[in-house]
């Protein structure tokens, strides 16, 4: 997982994205796997992916508002601006919960 995240960190995303998978592998309820190969695959232009991994962490963790975030941003790079809106307000809807 640490090295997923150098990889992701000095711009290797395939190579992040391929540990990632493999942590999954290993450990199929990894959130923070799924969250971060859907970063991953989001910054490599692989936005179908990047959604069914954030839709995943969302499955596993529904309260987790960073997935929406970035659920909404890649909808957002793809052009489905409502369904972008409706994650962004999600995820305000559960930082300000979890603020509280």
């Amino acid at each position: 997982n640490n090295r997923a995240y150098s990889y992701a960190k000095k711009g290797d995303f395939q190579a992040a994205i391929q540990d990632y998978t493999t942590v999954i592998s290993l450990d199929p309820k990894n959130s923070h796997a799924y969250h971060n190969r859907g970063i991953s695959h989001d910054k490599a232009g692989n936005f179908a992916q990047a959604i069914a991994d954030f839709e995943r962490v969302l499955k596993i963790d529904p309260n987790n508002p960073n997935a929406y975030f970035n659920l909404g941003s890649t909808q957002d790079s793809i052009g489905a601006f409502d369904q972008a809106i409706i994650s962004y307000q999600r995820a305000l809807d559960l930082d300000r919960s979890q603020k509280s």
